[in-house]
């Protein structure tokens, strides 16, 4: 597994993070751990997938398909609807 570069992963994870609390109302520490324990986290580090490709929105609806119905893979941005 090819990682992305460290300032990479660390811009997405700030502004996903910011959404999960903006739209989830969720406590700082537990939208880190939810985003950081969750497989889009897993996809989005390995540089194979090419997601560091794609807007931070796009990973932030992944994040939350991945929590509606447990596979981020079902995310709209994705299946390019």
């Amino acid at each position: 597994m090819n990682r992305i570069p460290h300032y990479a992963i660390d811009y997405y994870n700030k502004a996903v993070v910011s959404r999960i609390i903006d739209k989830y109302d969720y406590a700082p520490m537990d939208a880190v751990r939810s985003f950081l324990m969750s497989e889009t986290h897993g996809l989005l580090e390995d540089e194979d997938n090419g997601l560091c490709a794609y807007p931070a929105r796009a990973i932030f609806d992944m994040w939350e398909a991945e929590r509606i119905t447990g596979d981020p893979r079902n995310c709209a941005s994705l299946r390019g609807e």
